[in-house]
């Protein structure tokens, strides 16, 4: 279990980004994934919805990978029943983003919360583990 705990305190620390980037609510992160799922071409974008749209890939990537690492070690020490998220193989940026979307619509009474939490549980809801649907 150290282990694991020293896995979580690296990736906060690596990906550790000032305050103001991290305080996004689910109403920023609902406009950044939504104009990335709308858009076509990058030459029309302005430059404030990429860098939003940059966000939203930065959070999900994020996210996608610490998921991996996390369920990579659970499963290591023998712990596999604890994983909550069981993402497919190969989900593309987009696919999750929609995930996203779709989750925050959903719950619009919710937007003021964390959008990075938000995303997290969009994607736990989206794919829940079997053995967690099991319990």
């Amino acid at each position: 279990m150290n282990r694991l705990l020293m896995i979580i305190v690296l990736f906060f620390v690596i990906t550790a980004t000032p305050v103001m980037a991290v305080k996004r609510s689910g109403s920023d992160l609902l406009v950044d994934c939504a104009n990335l799922i709308e858009t076509e071409s990058l030459e029309t974008v302005s430059k404030d919805n990429l860098l939003g749209m940059g966000y939203c890939i930065g959070l999900i990537d994020g996210l996608v990978t610490f998921n991996y690492v996390y369920e990579s070690v659970l499963q290591t020490e023998g712990n596999d029943n604890l994983v909550q998220m069981c993402l497919p193989q190969r989900i593309s940026t987009r696919q999750s983003a929609v995930v996203i979307v779709k989750y925050l619509e959903d719950n619009p009474s919710r937007l003021h919360e964390s959008g990075q939490a938000l995303a997290a549980q969009a994607l736990v809801n989206a794919y829940p583990c079997k053995q967690e649907m099991a319990q």
